[in-house]
């Protein structure tokens, strides 16, 4: 999971930089985008994820990439992996969103 997650370290250039948070422990992961674009202030969660038991619960992605299908190639199953970002309502259509 910490290598998918510091594959967007691309993201940082020379007004902004690319934080990871590791917190084992806890078993939360984030990748935090933190500095200037233009005259605006940046302080953006670009992922976030949790590992819950056997789950990888995904809390926020803010990219164009599918991290599911990163997490899938690593051959976690993809019931094993929660978009929390989408309403429960909708986890139906989980299979599209990915």
């Amino acid at each position: 999971m910490k290598k998918i997650l510091c594959e967007y370290e691309y993201l940082k250039d020379e007004d902004s930089q690319i934080e990871l948070i590791f917190d084992d422990q806890r078993m939360r992961y984030m990748v935090l985008w933190v500095g200037w674009y233009k005259y605006k202030r940046i302080h953006q969660c670009v992922v976030h994820i949790d590992v819950v038991g056997d789950s990888i619960v995904i809390q926020c992605n803010d990219t164009e990439e599918s991290i599911v299908e990163k997490f899938v190639e690593m051959g976690i199953s993809q019931e094993n992996i929660s978009l929390n970002f989408i309403h429960p309502q909708h986890q139906g259509y989980l299979e599209i969103a990915t």
